[in-house]
């Protein structure tokens, strides 16, 4: 009896510690545009698409969300980030601080929304490789 005790002062305040954390938020969806992490944060000229020239100078992509607020995706390569440059998107995922581990990225495309990112598959796909 008195161990059960024990082991409930011990872990219940542990579990209210780590319920409270970060590391536990919840799954948000966020709509804005890729843009080039560099330009947004020198607040320079911007590539418009993939057309455009100043995409190869970008080492890095951010989700400007509609409020103005930026995140990094730190879960996508660079080609997927590259791939939607300039694109309205809605973006599914975990925030914590300015970084969005990406569950999913939505595009607008013939009038609906199309998923053309997902975590999931990614993973699935290193698992059991066709």
């Amino acid at each position: 009896m008195t161990r059960r005790v024990y082991v409930l002062f011990l872990v219940l305040p542990l579990l209210a510690i780590f319920s409270t954390s970060p590391a536990f938020a919840e799954i948000t969806m966020v709509k804005g545009k890729i843009m080039g992490a560099s330009c947004v944060m020198n607040e320079t000229a911007c590539p418009t698409g993939l057309a455009d020239p100043r995409v190869s100078m970008e080492r890095d992509f951010v989700l400007v969300a509609e409020d103005g607020s930026t995140y990094f995706l730190p879960n996508m390569t660079r080609v997927a980030k590259q791939a939607l440059v300039s694109e309205e998107v809605e973006v599914v995922g975990k925030v914590k601080d300015n970084k969005m581990f990406v569950h999913n990225v939505d595009k607008i495309m013939m009038g609906g929304m199309f998923s053309v990112w997902n975590w999931d598959l990614r993973v699935r796909n290193l698992r059991h490789p066709r």
